[in-house]
């Protein structure tokens, strides 16, 4: 499922909050990462929906930086966290 929401107008999360979500998700649901870090559900879920979509690299496969900005998109936010988790 790729959700399709246009995100315009609203707050997208940082690269730390969606790291968080990559270490934390199972242990809380999508309903309290949007509480605890003030998003819409919406925005979480499309979060989630990216991670899902993300592929873990082998052991000693290195990833290369990628520069992140405040306001891109969802997309490119969680590829930055991603990167950091070896996901791409």
């Amino acid at each position: 499922m790729h959700i399709m929401v246009d995100f315009k107008g609203k707050k997208l999360p940082t690269v730390q909050q969606v790291e968080t979500i990559i270490e934390e998700f199972g242990t809380h649901s999508i309903e309290d990462f949007a509480e605890r870090f003030g998003l819409e559900q919406v925005v979480v879920e499309a979060v989630v929906d990216c991670l899902r979509r993300l592929r873990r690299l082998p052991e000693g496969v290195t990833v290369p930086a990628i520069a992140c900005y405040r306001d891109d998109t969802i997309e490119s936010i969680v590829r930055c966290a991603g990167s950091k988790h070896r996901y791409v």
